[in-house]
């Protein structure tokens, strides 16, 4: 069942990007092989704790965050490689889980993707809100991309400088 669908039309009355709101045209993208790098990890975390590679691991118990020991200000991001060229439909974000009653973390963020991992497209501008689930964010399906970006740009509490995320996952155009 579509529940809504939205399309950007261009100066040529040709269709640019479609919005998909629900899941019943999405694959959930197998993250086998991919990998993570981030502007800060904490270097001793436990198992893949404290670690950016922790954001694909398919484990909510797990989770990337910024290094204790330098405190660096926002924006901080997480890059992830997902080997081969997909067309996202959307991302979803889980928070780590023992933050949730504390409302901390990232609030506004921008998601972005790339063919190269050099030249960036923006997919959109979101406001997180601090769940225990985790949150979809839909995108555009226009374009097939190999890399995304994550990019934490405020906190929830002013003056902090630490984010976290305990998972990221795309969904896809089913084949």
């Amino acid at each position: 069942v579509m529940l809504a669908l939205s399309i950007s039309i261009n100066a040529c009355n040709k269709p640019e990007a479609v919005f998909f709101q629900d899941r019943s045209s999405a694959a959930k993208a197998d993250k086998t092989g991919w990998t993570a790098t981030a502007d800060s990890e904490t270097p001793d975390g436990w198992e893949n704790t404290g670690k950016a590679s922790a954001t694909i691991d398919g484990s909510m118990s797990t989770y990337w965050h910024t290094d204790y020991s330098v405190v660096v200000p926002y924006p901080h991001w997480v890059l992830i490689d997902m080997k081969k060229e997909l067309n996202l439909i959307s991302v979803d974000i889980a928070n780590r889980q023992a933050s949730t009653p504390n409302k901390v973390g990232m609030k506004k963020f921008k998601i972005e993707a790339s063919k190269d991992g050099s030249n960036f497209s923006k997919l959109g501008d979101f406001e997180f809100n601090i769940t225990i689930d985790p949150q979809p964010y839909p995108v555009s399906s226009a374009e097939s991309y190999r890399y995304l970006k994550i990019t934490a740009l405020e906190p929830q509490v002013a003056g902090t400088n630490h984010t976290f995320l305990a998972e990221i996952d795309v969904y896809t155009t089913k084949k």
